[in-house]
């Protein structure tokens, strides 16, 4: 899923963190447009969002298709002016797979308040696209350059997207692998055992502790090239965060080739490297190479009580593993539908009553009359610490865009004896004028049947905010996302990749390719170009020219290269060099190069055999190339590509040809260099990386490279 703000103002950030979300999404304030509730404890399913400045245009938050607009106008109410324009946006994304079948999920979102439509705007049945102008914010309660944003989904979607459709995460099993991403989360049962020093070998020493009465929860965030791991309880509440692991997640490769390097001879043959780093990047093996069951994850955490840190095995047998994909409740979110007594729009949830009911004091026994508790609720509901709850909620209650449904939906206003509404629309005159304003903002009946079925009149609400925020985290690229970013590739290249979509996604993450924008952009610009945009699995050429170029060539066959242009045409010949010189000088320097990949008879003493070159030409989406670098991944992977017919795997299977692109940009460390920057000379040493072998060596097809990046970086940033 790739989406942004509705306000992208901040020209010097290509890419907005967190802080920057809210910086422009700002609003929502108790009183004007918070959500979930207004101070009248109505439900509220949107935020009201100030816009940075009156011309800043309202842009799509995502990919999608318009199934609703409404020209502006103005509807007055209490003798105050509302902005009426409306775009209602299906957007439908993947945020995973389970196995081969991507996790599909359809949500919806709601602008509401545009003074003005932009002359642009697609029209009903058409795609729209992420950061295309919707229009201007427009008037709320007669405050200028302010719209409503909602974001829904029904019961099938938001179980596809939280991965339930109950209260708070269930922690008796391990949380969901169909999606995965954000931080990692490992629960450590309560008297956990903790060593003081990092245990070696099968067999743990004795504990020098445990980690206390309390279940908890280590969090561990990869960012930037290194790690953090921090110690929660499970009502969030932090205990303390371990010395940052610097240069961890660039080392990741290292580490997990390491760890799996100090098993015994025996253990190492139902292991591997590549089994290892998915628990070290997981917490668990998400994959299909082998790891041992007892494979011991240690890591320094802190725990109650030792503020400096203790060693524990975050792969223990009794542990559970999580990620921000199942939206857990020690970060906050909780799902409310308990509202289910009538279909109005007064909330009358028990849980959000709860949140904003203060606790009792010790020794209490008054008890609070109604209008004492209304006012206990108003004073919470204001305090920043309940709105920071309240917006990790995820709220089922029905629509207020229903025309139809107006007065029923409106009629608990006009009650008395309500503390939370101290001045009813007793007077049938006053309650139609409110009913008819709400009325002129409806849309719900013009919606197509089948998102009014998918729907349903009762939905689920997310904090606009914390949606965009949440799933920002994600990175994983839907069919038209894909499509879009890879825009100005061939069509052919575009179908190809689509094809390889999962697969492509699945080592997106593993690698944590898919972790940052810019990573992400700067892969598929050097694989898009390497692979003529996935066309070629495997490098070009007959048997004679793999053998002269990886292996083993004749005086006679490299003078015939130099006459016929080959030569020349891969940069081999030296400035000034004669055909005779060439060809006596060629044969020596391709034993060397041929030792150095472990090819032919020349490396014989490690294995080299006649017909490597052929053998072990470039494979897989990055072109692993020779002898050593199939032995490196058959090590890594813990299977066999180097046995004839095995070689070919690399090209014919979709999973081996995209995750040996993977283990080679994270062995090379290419996160490091994509990290760098955006400018030419970052495209070039990635560029060098992935072609050459080296960030310090010049790539092949430079402003082809620099080209294919500049496009796809141009859709997945979120300048404008």
């Amino acid at each position: 899923m790739i989406i942004s703000p509705p306000f992208l103002s901040l020209s010097d950030i290509p890419v907005y963190d967190g802080q920057c979300v809210r910086d422009v999404m700002l609003g929502g304030i108790v009183g004007s447009g918070a959500y979930p509730i207004s101070q009248a404890m109505g439900w509220h399913g949107g935020l009201h969002i100030h816009a940075p400045t009156n011309m800043e245009p309202v842009r799509a938050i995502a990919d999608g298709t318009v199934i609703f607009r409404r020209d502006a106008g103005n509807a007055r109410y209490d003798n105050e002016d509302h902005s009426t324009g409306c775009v209602v946006i299906r957007h439908v994304t993947e945020i995973g797979a389970q196995g081969t079948t991507p996790v599909t999920a359809t949500y919806y979102s709601i602008t509401q308040h545009l003074r003005q439509l932009d002359r642009d705007l697609p029209a009903v049945g058409r795609t729209i696209y992420r950061k295309d102008r919707l229009g201007l914010a427009g008037t709320i309660h007669g405050e200028s350059d302010r719209i409503h944003l909602e974001i829904i989904a029904g019961d099938a979607d938001t179980l596809k997207l939280v991965g339930r459709s109950t209260g708070e995460l269930a922690i008796g099993g391990n949380g969901r692998s169909d999606a995965v991403y954000g931080q990692m989360y490992v629960l450590m049962p309560a008297k956990s055992p903790c060593y003081g020093a990092q245990p070696a070998g099968v067999t743990a020493p004795a504990a020098t502790g445990d980690t206390g009465n309390d279940d908890l929860i280590v969090a561990i965030r990869y960012e930037t090239g290194s790690a953090t791991l921090t110690t929660h309880k499970l009502n969030g509440d932090i205990v303390g965060t371990a010395p940052q692991e610097t240069g961890a997640e660039y080392n990741l490769y290292t580490e997990a080739s390491a760890r799996h390097g100090h098993l015994s001879t025996a253990d190492q043959l139902i292991s591997s490297p590549s089994g290892w780093y998915e628990l070290l990047r997981f917490g668990r093996n998400l994959g299909v190479d082998p790891l041992p069951f007892n494979a011991a994850h240690w890591r320094k955490v802190v725990v109650p009580g030792q503020p400096g840190g203790v060693w524990i095995n975050l792969n223990a047998a009794n542990t559970r593993k999580f990620s921000d994909a199942d939206f857990p409740h020690w970060a906050g979110w909780k799902l409310i539908d308990d509202d289910a007594t009538d279909d109005n729009s007064r909330c009358d949830s028990t849980a959000i009553n709860a949140m904003l009911t203060s606790p009792p004091q010790p020794g209490a026994t008054t008890v609070l009359t109604p209008v004492q508790k209304a006012a206990d609720r108003m004073r919470n509901l204001c305090k920043p610490d309940v709105q920071e709850k309240l917006a990790k909620t995820i709220c089922k209650f029905p629509t207020e865009w229903a025309k139809d449904e107006v007065r029923k939906r409106w009629a608990w206003t006009r009650e008395t004896g309500n503390p939370s509404v101290p001045y009813p629309l007793e007077d049938e005159t006053d309650f139609t004028e409110m009913t008819d304003f709400a009325q002129k903002l409806c849309f719900w009946e013009e919606l197509p049947a089948e998102d009014k079925s998918r729907l349903t009149i009762k939905h689920w609400h997310f904090h606009p905010r914390e949606f965009i925020k949440h799933f920002r985290m994600c990175g994983w690229l839907s069919k038209m996302e894909l499509s879009r970013t890879l825009s100005t590739a061939p069509p052919a290249g575009r179908t190809r990749a689509d094809a390889l979509r999962v697969p492509m996604n699945e080592m997106l993450r593993k690698y944590r390719a898919a972790s940052s924008r810019q990573r992400t952009a700067h892969f598929l610009a050097q694989v898009g170009h390497e692979t003529g945009w996935w066309q070629f699995r495997e490098e070009l050429g007959n048997e004679r020219h793999f053998r002269t170029m990886y292996e083993v060539i004749t005086v006679s066959e490299a003078a015939a290269d130099y006459r016929s242009g080959i030569a020349q045409r891969f940069n081999l010949v030296q400035r000034g060099e004669s055909e005779q010189t060439y060809a006596a000088r060629r044969p020596g320097v391709l034993v060397i190069k041929a030792q150095g990949m472990d090819n032919g008879l020349a490396s014989s003493a490690t294995g080299g055999q006649g017909g490597d070159g052929p053998r072990f030409r470039g494979r897989g989406f990055l072109q692993i190339t020779g002898r050593r670098n199939y032995t490196s991944y058959s090590t890594f992977r813990g299977r066999n590509f180097t046995t004839d017919p095995n070689p070919l795997l690399l090209a014919s299977d979709d999973l081996n040809a995209c995750d040996a692109s993977g283990f080679y940009w994270a062995r090379e460390r290419a996160n490091a260099e994509a990290d760098a920057g955006t400018a030419p000379r970052n495209v070039t040493r990635v560029g060098g990386i992935v072609n050459r072998g080296s960030a310090n060596r010049v790539p092949l097809h430079g402003n082809e490279r620099q080209t294919a990046f500049t496009s796809i970086w141009s859709h997945l940033n979120d300048a404008v």
